[in-house]
């Protein structure tokens, strides 16, 4: 058991790489050029005159950045802080448009909490206009949610599908419900986003999970 967990840690290092290994220790190759850099760290490394005299900092020597301890914790940080670049402390700015995230809805309340969880979060990046809603098993249901944003003066409704797959749900059920609203409400906008489960980022979420277990394993 524990030889296939060593397997599994070391799934990060390019072999491939024409340069490998350019450093000793290597265990993580997931920065294939340090972020920190120049860190002149004098620990880690120093500066150096090249050929045509021009002084640079070398970290040939260091591999700090290759150790999975530190890649694992500069993970967490770039997830729990605003250095992540796909977030922005700038307010996303609208006008007359509102927001619904649309989940599958359960029996459990606790499930269905999560979602509310999700549009509070949403509404921190000042989109105050949101609402959530469910396709089924709980309320508000998607119509109701839709009123309640005109009733607001929303002129502009993005309905965005939290869902983890494209199943019948995203492609056929949903879309139906829409082309009904949108009969009902002629004056308004409607705009179907796609589904999170067609984003990159997933994969690194199922990473967080696996590491968390093979690290107590």
């Amino acid at each position: 058991m524990r030889k296939k967990i060593n397997e599994i840690r070391i799934l990060r290092i390019n072999k491939s790489c024409a340069y490998f290994s350019c450093h000793k220790g290597l265990e993580d190759c997931t920065f294939c050029y340090c972020p920190f850099y120049p860190c002149k760290d004098q620990a880690r490394g120093e500066f150096i005159f090249t050929k045509n005299k021009k002084k640079i900092w070398s970290c040939l020597d260091c591999s700090w950045i290759h150790k999975k301890k530190n890649v694992d914790n500069i993970f967490k940080l770039v997830r729990l802080s605003n250095i992540n670049p796909r977030k922005s402390n700038q307010k996303l700015k609208t006008k007359n448009t509102g927001i619904i995230i649309l989940g599958h809805g359960s029996k459990l309340k606790k499930a269905n909490n999560s979602l509310c969880e999700v549009v509070k979060e949403i509404k921190k990046h000042g989109l105050e206009v949101v609402e959530p809603a469910y396709l089924q098993l709980h309320k508000p249901v998607l119509h109701k949610s839709v009123s309640r944003l005109i009733a607001k003066g929303c002129r502009n409704i993005i309905i965005v599908p939290f869902f983890l797959f494209m199943g019948n749900h995203v492609k056929r059920d949903v879309p139906k419900i829409i082309m009904k609203e949108k009969k009902f409400y002629p004056g308004v906008n409607f705009i179907y986003t796609r589904n999170i489960g067609s984003d990159n980022r997933i994969t690194d979420i199922v990473l967080d999970c696996l590491r968390e277990v093979l690290q107590c394993a």
